[in-house]
Parts: C-alpha cells; sequence; structure tokens
C-alpha cells in the first residue's frame, strides 16, 4: 500500500527499530549471569582467603599469649619467703597445673592486700590453676576461689611435663625446678589454595629458682 509515496516495509528479524530483539536480549543475559557469576566467585575466594589469614594471625598470638602467661606463673611458683610452707608446684594431669606462690599481700594493717609477700596465699594470683580445656580449645586460669578466666583460644592441644634438678620427671613440691611446656595451635578452615590446615607447636621451658 502507498502512502505519501512510501511503502510501509515489515522487518524480518523481528524487532523494531528503536529497541532489541529476543535474540539480543537473551545474549545479553547470558554475558551478564557469566560476569555477575565470575565476579561473585572472585569475592567467595578473597573472603575464604581473608578468613583463613585472619584465623592464622590469631592462632598465632593465642599462642604466643599462652605461652608467655604460663611462663610468668610458673617462674614464680614456689616464692615462699616467710615460710609459710606452699607447694610451689603439683601437676594435677599433664593438661593442668597448680601453681602457689607467696607475692603479695603485706603493707601493714590499712592496706592488707598489696606489697610484699605476707606468709599466706590468699592473696589474688598466688594460688592458680592452670588447665587446658579441650572443649573450649583454650588455655584457662582457675583461682583459688574457682572462677575460671579463658586466657587464650584456638589452641589445638597442650601438655606439662615437670622435672626435678637431675632432669627426672617429677610431679609436685620442692623437687619440681623445671616445667617444659608444649603449646599446639591448629587451624579450623583450611588454605584456600593447598586446602591444608595451618599448625604450629611451640616448646618452652621454664626454670623455677626456689
Amino acid at each position: 500500500m502507498k502512502r505519501d509515496g512510501h511503502h510501509d516495509v515489515a522487518d524480518v528479524s523481528g524487532r523494531s527499530s528503536s529497541g532489541f530483539g529476543l535474540m539480543e536480549l537473551l545474549i545479553s543475559t547470558v554475558i551478564f549471569l557469566v560476569i555477575a557469576s565470575t565476579l561473585f566467585g572472585l569475592l567467595v575466594e578473597v573472603q575464604r582467603k581473608t578468613s583463613y589469614q585472619a584465623e592464622v594471625q590469631t592462632i598465632l598470638n593465642n599462642t604466643r599469649l599462652a605461652i608467655q602467661t604460663v611462663g610468668r606463673y610458673v617462674r614464680q611458683a614456689g616464692n615462699d619467703p616467710a615460710k609459710c610452707g606452699l607447694s610451689g608446684i603439683i601437676q594435677l594431669s599433664t593438661s593442668e597445673l597448680l601453681v602457689e606462690s607467696d607475692i603479695t599481700g603485706s603493707a601493714g594493717p590499712s592496706n592488707p592486700n598489696k606489697g610484699d609477700p605476707d606468709g599466706d596465699i590468699l592473696d589474688s594470683g598466688e594460688k592458680i590453676r592452670l588447665r587446658y580445656n579441650g572443649a573450649t580449645r583454650s588455655l584457662e586460669t582457675i583461682t583459688g576461689s574457682g572462677a575460671v578466666q579463658t586466657v587464650a583460644g584456638s589452641i589445638s592441644d597442650m601438655a606439662f611435663h615437670c622435672y626435678n634438678a637431675a632432669g627426672n620427671p617429677a610431679s609436685s613440691g620442692e623437687e619440681v625446678r623445671r616445667v617444659h611446656v608444649t603449646i599446639s595451635g591448629e587451624s579450623l578452615l583450611p588454605d584456600p589454595v593447598t586446602q591444608k590446615r595451618f599448625g604450629v607447636q611451640l616448646h618452652s621451658d621454664f626454670e623455677i629458682a626456689m
């Protein structure tokens, strides 16, 4: 049909001159989905690496903190200038130690809870159990009153071994002169690349000056 000297011509491709056809829309959608899927995969991989690296750093920090804490208590074990008869070190198990020392207390009747040793182990920090809790993967301190405090987490294993002056195994009292401590940490997350878990093990010998 003529109209003003022109003929109407149908678009054989099925699209109008002003927009995309169905095929172009499908192709664009597929390309978008491929790009989005690739980006999502990259984000997930970055998140895995970040989480793994954060856990590794936590393990390194906590194992160091744990062994430093054990060392601080063990080194002062048996301090008894007033001869109150404390035991010093008692090994309750391979994962638990009782540490006794007279280090604070005397400052006169008006202020009895600070100062020099006072002949008892009733003050804060003088009677402490160091315990590895496998259920929570942590090092705990337990005071004489039974209060439990978590010192460091992310600990996969811990062991105490006590020795006398001759280097033979010892379990308690004045015969203990050295405590060998082993602290291990292992990640719960695997390395995203190797799929292996990170692990670290620290060893230290603490001498007891009595």
